[in-house]
């Protein structure tokens, strides 16, 4: 198993629901030359390498250690891996080069995390995370070159990203951005997360006290009409739109080749 390891870097592209508060790595961690060896030594099978799912992968100390580039330089030299990314951050086009000699080899999707276009209310929520408008180019950009795209609205946070408006208004942009799906998840609090979020929705939002004392008080997870309502609303909304509503990602057909926006103030 390739892993970068332990430490120099604290993330600086927080979030205030993450379960992770701080993530961290090594510049010597990451050998390529041996994990290249490896992987070329055996097989991976129908395993998936999924890259970020616990940190974002392009935090800001990316762009001096340079440690998800190695890795993707590894992976554009093998083929028939079915690998995807997920993060936040318009970073990724810096790879874009790499990310296309990956697709023509191995089947890659690239999946943005955005769950509102509220430039205050995202400020709140992800300090220092790039705003809405980059993350839009960076997938339009990366949709362009043949790379299937998604767009992730995790976590759907009671009371505060869940306006049926408001969800709206994400997914006809991820439409414009040529978006092949867009996947969502109600906000789930594991203990150690609900010792830090609810403490900080009741300072920063205390209108949502008492619905997240009921919905989280007692339980890591939302009601099950909570939940029955959000799908009912994500999938009429991702119909109207043109989006899949299944819930299999990988019997999706990306859409046909993007063009260009018209109107440059989409990404804004």
């Amino acid at each position: 198993m390739c892993t970068a390891t332990r430490a120099t870097h604290t993330t600086s592209s927080s979030c205030a629901t993450r379960w992770i508060s701080s993530a961290r790595f090594s510049s010597s961690g990451w050998q390529p030359r041996s994990c290249r060896a490896r992987f070329r030594a055996r097989s991976i099978g129908t395993d998936a390498i999924a890259i970020g799912t616990a940190t974002d992968p392009y935090q800001p100390a990316e762009r001096k250690y340079g440690l998800t580039r190695s890795m993707l330089e590894v992976f554009a030299q093998l083929s028939g891996l079915d690998l995807s990314i997920t993060t936040k951050s318009s970073l990724i086009v810096r790879d874009l080069e790499l990310l296309r000699k990956i697709n023509r080899r191995s089947k890659l999707s690239a999946n943005f995390s955005l769950i509102t276009l509220d430039r205050k209310l995202q400020r709140i929520l992800e300090p220092r995370a790039p705003r809405p408008g980059l993350r839009l180019r960076a997938l339009f950009e990366l949709a362009r070159a043949g790379i299937r795209c998604n767009l992730l609205m995790m976590p759907m946070i009671p009371g505060l990203t869940d306006d049926p408006a408001a969800i709206e208004n994400v997914i006809r942009a991820a439409r414009r951005a040529n978006a092949s799906g867009v996947w969502w998840r109600s906000l789930f609090l594991k203990p150690a997360a609900a010792r830090r979020f609810i403490p900080f929705v009741k300072e920063r939002f205390p209108h949502l006290a008492e619905r997240i004392d009921m919905f989280y008080g007692r339980a890591e997870y939302v009601p099950q009409a909570y939940d029955d309502r959000m799908r009912r609303i994500f999938d009429r909304i991702r119909a109207r739109h043109g989006f899949p509503v299944d819930y299999e990602r990988h019997t999706v057909q990306p859409p046909a080749a993007p063009q260009p926006p018209r109107q440059s103030s989409l990404f804004s």
